[in-house]
């Protein structure tokens, strides 16, 4: 979920809160007044070898389902964005089980 940062209108507290989007807006938690959600930059960043376990997790899932051609669009989708060797094993692999 994101991180989301608040500034009280009355008091001028600022404070974050971890919450869905669709979560109503808190109350300040100093002096229980109306606030403001805030522009925030957010960036995310997991690393690459973390990114290649949550890619062959889902690959695996649509083998298992017997769903070759969204295997295959998967794994060609995410060679665009990690170059990696695990990668092209994937790819290779569905196209053995596609002929």
């Amino acid at each position: 979920m994101p991180i989301y940062e608040f500034c009280c209108k009355k008091c001028g507290y600022v404070f974050e809160t971890i919450q869905r989007i669709t979560d109503p807006i808190p109350s300040c938690p100093v002096c229980g007044g109306e606030v403001k959600r805030l522009v925030s930059m957010v960036s995310f960043k997991i690393s690459d070898d973390a990114a290649i376990r949550r890619v062959e997790k889902r690959f695996k899932d649509y083998l298992r389902w017997g769903k070759y051609k969204d295997a295959a669009k998967f794994a060609d989708k995410a060679a665009q964005y990690l170059k990696h060797d695990k990668i092209k094993k994937m790819q290779e692999s569905v196209q053995k089980k596609q002929s």
